[in-house]
């Protein structure tokens, strides 16, 4: 009997700490990512509510009024048709202004290049994604040859007079994250704005924030200043997608190890029923001496908890180490080429928390459901 309970308890042992390690996966995973994301998305991001540009004055002029704002950019973005020597490449063309680098850290994403984006330069310069030069056949030695960009005047019947071009000169390569790489190409606001035919427009503005606000009160204030016509984004919003992708893979996986946890936990009951047959001259012993069934039945309860509550404290246990000595010792790594060293983990005190609980529940329900298999007629047998 004491080896058949140990294996219970060790089933519910691997299958807390297994739970824990792979949330704890997860949690690395999308911080990683998000950590992308703000090298590159900003705090806020103000859009127009109904079509894609507005005037930028009078809403930067609402946000001078916020203390809380330590840097907004405006920003004019619109799909362009690129093209170098034989090959191209469909991408979003981004005009900037010279507050744009106060909003994210993409200076420290450029392996090649400088940034370089004057508003007064003669010739339009700009940063292209590692992603989108590589499509190009773009490489740091052709910092000397335009990219040519072509934007469309008009939805109709597409021939060389449907398109505005003009020639843009990269003077560096930035290189974030893949979503971001291939999908645009920076270049400086009044040229955007000037090949795009939208002189004083803008498509959004971009905010960083102070450390004195959240970005959810942040929000709330500016959204109420700007009022319906206006759609003010945090960076979790504009990124809705991914995090949806994450969430819902990270909740199937809970699902799947939750019945495996679930499958190890209900051996419980067959380790309780065996002690059950077991113990039943020592049960029939209480019973006769006045002990009610419903007592009887609140030890088998009991002693269930207790074996799937030590198994799970000490595989909850098990699996912190594990992540915490991944954290500080970086064991499993991830091989060479990738942008980290070692497998990202984080683990977060409410993993902890859901995890004892779905313990808890699983060993409370197996144990119940043990208990209620104590008859008088089998204590009399």
């Amino acid at each position: 009997m004491n080896i058949i309970t140990g294996i219970s308890l060790l089933g519910i042992l691997v299958g807390s700490a297994a739970l824990i390690i792979v949330l704890s996966a997860f949690n690395g995973l999308e911080n990683l990512v998000r950590g992308f994301y703000q090298d590159f998305d900003p705090d806020l991001k103000i859009l127009p509510a109904e079509g894609k540009f507005f005037a930028a004055q009078p809403v930067e002029g609402e946000l001078k009024n916020f203390d809380f704002v330590s840097a907004y950019s405006a920003v004019l973005e619109e799909k362009a048709l690129f093209n170098f020597r034989e090959k191209d490449n469909i991408a979003t063309l981004k005009g900037v202004d010279t507050n744009y680098l106060y909003i994210n850290n993409l200076e420290e994403h450029l392996p090649f290049g400088n940034y370089y984006l004057d508003q007064e330069s003669p010739i339009p310069t700009a940063v292209i994604g590692a992603g989108v030069a590589y499509y190009l056949g773009f490489g740091r030695s052709d910092f000397q040859e335009p990219v040519n960009v072509f934007i469309p005047k008009e939805i109709g019947q597409i021939n060389e007079e449907s398109f505005r071009s003009d020639r843009i000169y990269p003077m560096a390569i930035f290189s974030v994250q893949p979503e971001f790489d291939e999908e645009f190409l920076l270049c400086r606001l009044d040229y955007a704005q000037k090949l795009l035919g939208r002189e004083g427009k803008i498509s959004g503005l971009e905010i960083a924030l102070s450390d004195e606000i959240s970005v959810k009160q942040a929000q709330e204030k500016i959204q109420e200043k700007l009022g319906p016509e206006f759609v003010v984004k945090s960076r979790d919003e504009l990124q809705a997608a991914f995090l949806k992708v994450m969430r819902t893979e990270g909740l199937f996986t809970f699902l799947i190890f939750t019945l495996i946890l679930g499958i190890a936990t209900f051996t419980i009951a067959g380790s309780l029923t065996m002690i059950m047959f077991e113990k039943r001259n020592n049960l029939f012993t209480l019973w006769s001496m006045g002990t009610p069934l419903k007592e009887l039945r609140q030890i088998i309860l009991q002693l269930g908890l207790i074996i799937s509550l030590s198994g799970g404290l000490i595989g909850i246990f098990l699996g912190s180490l594990v992540v915490f000595a991944q954290e500080h010792f970086e064991w499993i790594s991830v091989g060479e080429g990738y942008i980290v060293d070692a497998y990202p983990v984080a683990l977060q005190l409410q993993d902890v928390f859901l995890v004892g609980s779905t313990v808890i529940l699983l060993g409370l329900l197996s144990s119940w459901l043990s208990a209620r298999r104590l008859t008088l007629k089998l204590i009399q047998s």
